[in-house]
């Protein structure tokens, strides 16, 4: 009997390969122009890491994750993406003493997920991150930088959905708000999943992509109309910056991305010709994820593709 490669793996073969080449080698130049310097983590790292810097709560942790013991019984878990590791070895180098630091990373990811076309449980994926600036230019020089590496892929008809997710300062009364609003739903109109995110991170429910879930919270309360005005400061300018770039985008009110180290701007570039899947790329603002890891309270952004 054959063995064959695990599911939801495949082999890259010389007739594909050239196209990682191309990819990679498009995505360095457009580094090398914005000042970002490689590095390369380890593809396991301690679970902590991830428990802490990916949220307890979130799927990727509670569903998805590769985690084993090692022969001493310490937990390690395959990366299931990049930024969280990256900020340990940002943090563990020292160099969170720069004014701003450039990164980005390239490499195989592992998701313990249902495979389909253009979700893989390996899967390779680009990461950039920008430590160090808080000012909404940052973000709109990142989103920027991300449209034009898919736009120098060749890629058409790419869609740049934003939204703002607040900050710890008004995010935990929305939290409260859209808690409450979801608890006065017929207990029938919300999934399992979603019932237990209503208790755990209501902001997940807005991301279900079950039908009936996204029709019942259709007028769900909405996150842009509760930032506190330094949240709604921020991201008015991170418009205004796209729009004198001419960078056109729509406001996506139920984006809340899959990790809960973001805060204020969120961002995805979708694709309608890729399938069910669409998503291309997508990152966001993630103000107090290197404290919350154990190092100094730096701001950062950043994106994955």
């Amino acid at each position: 009997m054959k063995i064959t490669a695990p599911k939801g793996t495949r082999d890259l073969l010389p007739e594909e390969s050239y196209k990682w080449h191309y990819i990679e080698s498009v995505i360095r130049e457009v580094c090398r122009e914005n000042n970002y310097k490689e590095i390369r983590v380890p593809m396991f790292e301690s679970t902590e890491l991830f428990l802490r810097g990916v949220g307890d709560t979130t799927d990727v942790v509670q569903k998805e994750m590769y985690t084993f013991p090692d022969r001493k019984g310490r937990s390690l878990t395959l990366r299931p993406e990049a930024t969280a590791g990256v900020m340990r070895a940002y943090i563990e180098s020292g160099r969170s003493g720069d004014a701003v630091t450039k990164l980005f990373t390239i490499g195989p990811m592992f998701r313990y997920e249902r495979p389909q076309k253009g979700r893989m449980r390996q899967f390779h994926q680009i990461n950039c991150e920008c430590l160090g600036p808080s000012e909404p230019y940052a973000d709109a020089e990142l989103v920027t930088m991300a449209m034009r590496f898919l736009e120098a892929l060749g890629l058409k008809d790419l869609s740049l959905q934003l939204n703002s997710l607040g900050c710890p300062t008004c995010r935990p009364a929305y939290r409260e708000t859209l808690r409450k609003w979801l608890s006065e739903l017929d207990e029938s109109a919300l999934c399992e999943d979603c019932r237990r995110r209503m208790v755990t991170n209501p902001l997940r429910v807005l991301d279900c992509k079950v039908p009936s879930c996204r029709e019942h919270t259709a007028e769900a309360p909405k996150i842009l109309d509760h930032n506190c005005p330094d949240c709604a400061a921020h991201f008015e300018t991170v418009r205004r910056l796209l729009d004198a770039e001419k960078v056109p985008y729509v406001i996506n009110h139920r984006l809340v991305r899959g990790l809960d180290y973001y805060t204020r701007t969120t961002f995805e570039i979708v694709s309608d010709q890729i399938g069910a899947q669409g998503t291309v790329a997508g990152g966001g603002r993630y103000d107090g994820l290197v404290e919350q890891l154990g190092g100094p309270n730096v701001s950062g952004l950043g994106f994955a593709c």
